[in-house]
C-alpha cells in the first residue's frame, strides 16, 4: 500500500506565478526608464533656460553699458555726431544711386553692341545667301 499512495504537489512557485512576477518586474522596468528619460528631458531644457537667462543677462549689460557714454555728451556734441551721420547716409544714397545709373547704362551699352553685332550678322547672312544664288 505503500506503493498506492498520493504524493501531494509541493508548495511552491507555479508557472503563473512566475510569469505574474516577470510581468511586474518588466513594469518596474519600464517605470524606471520612462521616469529617468522624463528626468533627462527636464534638466536639459533646465539648463537651456539657465543658459537662456545669461544670454539675456549680457545683453541687457552690453546695452546698458552701451548707452553710458552717450550720456556725457553735450547736445551740441550729439548734435554734431547727428550731423555726421546724416551726411554720411546722404553720401550713401548719393552713391547708390549712382552705381545704380551706372548699372543701368552699361546694361544698355551691352544690348546696343549686340543690337548691333546681330545687324552685322544678319548683313553678312544675306550678302553670303545673293552670293550663292
Amino acid at each position: 500500500m505503500a506503493a498506492d499512495a498520493v504524493v501531494a504537489p509541493v508548495p511552491g512557485i507555479t508557472d503563473t506565478v512566475l510569469l505574474g512576477i516577470l510581468i511586474v518586474l518588466a513594469l518596474a522596468l519600464v517605470y524606471l526608464i520612462v521616469r529617468e528619460i522624463r528626468i533627462m528631458k527636464t534638466a536639459n531644457r533646465t539648463i537651456e533656460l539657465e543658459l537662456e537667462k545669461d544670454k539675456l543677462k549680457l545683453l541687457q549689460q552690453h546695452e546698458a553699458s552701451k548707452m553710458f557714454p552717450f550720456t556725457r555728451f553735450s547736445p551740441e556734441q550729439t548734435a554734431a555726431i547727428r550731423q555726421v551721420e546724416d551726411e554720411n547716409t546722404a553720401l550713401e544714397t548719393n552713391i547708390f544711386a549712382r552705381e545704380n545709373l551706372l548699372e543701368k547704362q552699361l546694361t544698355r551699352l551691352e544690348n546696343m553692341v549686340k543690337t548691333r553685332k546681330l545687324d552685322h550678322l544678319l548683313n553678312h547672312v544675306q550678302e553670303q545667301e545673293k552670293k550663292v544664288k
